[in-house]
């Protein structure tokens, strides 16, 4: 699946943080995309890295693209679910991945902390890669406005129960990726 350019750095970064989950001894993972749209990312990371892969958006267009484009696969699923009211139980996957659509949830924070509560507590990560607001190279685009500061994302996802956050810049500025751990049980008080 083709990536644009000006998401292969960090989508490359995502990916190797993804292997690195699976060098740890974790086997294969179990992977949710929040925003899938047609499905790029889903079908890549099954692709790249062989996760089972779920992705959820709310456009039914946009589900019926990605089960076509990945059609023949077994280990790649899409629903149409909202990311503030997902259908999921607690602690089903092992990862949560967003690709450049935090910023059109209407409730992003309500989004991040059902993220969470879908992690599994021993091993929950989310990889969120979107544009960063308040920047020349992304103030002419669409949505600007609902675009998050670098700082801003890390604290959403900190307010949102995420532990152990950072956030990196592309090498243009204008996308970031922002990571972050799912509090163990051992750590809750």
């Amino acid at each position: 699946m083709d990536l644009l350019d000006n998401e292969v750095e960090l989508v490359g970064k995502m990916l190797e943080r993804i292997e690195s989950e699976k060098e740890q001894g974790k086997g294969r993972l179990n992977v949710l995309d929040v925003g899938c749209g047609t499905g790029r990312l889903s079908i890549y990371l099954n692709e790249q890295a062989g996760c089972d892969v779920t992705g959820i958006d709310m456009q039914q267009k946009k589900i019926e693209k990605a089960k076509t484009r990945c059609s023949g696969s077994g280990n790649v699923a899409f629903e149409m679910q909202s990311a503030e009211e997902m259908g999921f139980g607690n602690d089903i996957f092992d990862v949560v991945v967003s690709l450049k659509a935090l910023h059109e949830i209407p409730d992003p924070e309500k989004a991040l902390k059902e993220s969470n509560r879908v992690l599994n507590a021993r091993r929950g990560r989310i990889l969120i890669i979107d544009w960063v607001g308040g920047t020349a190279k992304t103030s002419t685009h669409a949505h600007a406005q609902k675009y998050f500061t670098p700082a801003g994302l890390e604290q959403m996802l900190s307010e949102s129960g995420f532990v152990n956050t950072r956030v990196e810049l592309n090498r243009e500025g204008e996308l970031m990726l922002a990571e972050g751990r799912k509090k163990s049980k051992e750590n809750r008080k």
